[in-house]
């Protein structure tokens, strides 16, 4: 995650250089750490010149909101046609296993707990998550109630394993991390299908 003192630049600063201004500091502090004012000190920049760009602290908050679901989705928006399911479970793995994600997926969520909104958005997002997981179990052998219950289930040993990660960073289960934790309770889970590919 960018610190805000490096996005400060000569140049005007733009409404995405705000943006991941905010999301650095909600990463680090939390979302009563996103002031204008505190924005505008560490971007090295006027309060005055926040309002070329945005309404209000809340019209930030909101658009800060749609930058994160809009690149939480894009890590996923995969063209099942023409991507093995075997490459898409390995894209799968390698983002919620991210260690540089963990503290802003930690804020974001904590967000959540206090705003309906955000809530709602956050829920949108891990929707989203076990559809697109289901579709590679389906892919490699689950039947569909069978690959939603397995993707749920994957989905909360992720935001389990984040909320411990975000207080014990070394956190393993014998010596695996949640990537290879994921691929192996999947791989246990598919054993029991007859026909199942392998996802590795």
């Amino acid at each position: 995650m960018e610190t805000a003192a490096k996005l400060a630049k000569a140049s005007p600063l733009q409404p995405n250089d705000w943006i991941r201004a905010a999301l650095a500091k909600l990463s680090q502090d939390g979302v009563d750490a996103v002031r204008v004012e505190v924005l505008a000190r560490d971007l090295g920049v006027s309060k005055g010149s926040f309002y070329w760009h945005f309404r209000d602290r809340q019209e930030l908050l909101e658009r800060t909101l749609t930058h994160w679901e809009q690149g939480e989705l894009a890590l996923l928006d995969f063209d099942a046609d023409a991507t093995s399911a075997a490459t898409r479970w390995a894209r799968i793995v390698q983002v919620s296993a991210d260690p540089s994600r963990i503290q802003l997926e930690a804020s974001v969520r904590s967000w959540a707990r206090r705003n309906e909104q955000v809530a709602r958005q956050v829920a949108a997002v891990e929707l989203k998550k076990t559809v697109v997981i289901a579709n590679v179990l389906q892919d490699v052998g689950f039947k569909q109630p069978a690959a939603q219950a397995w993707s749920e289930v994957a989905l909360l040993v992720c935001l389990g394993w984040l909320d411990r990660a975000t207080r014990d960073r070394q956190f393993q289960i014998a010596g695996r991390g949640l990537g290879e934790f994921l691929s192996e309770l999947v791989l246990a889970a598919s054993s029991r299908l007859p026909s199942a590919k392998r996802l590795g």
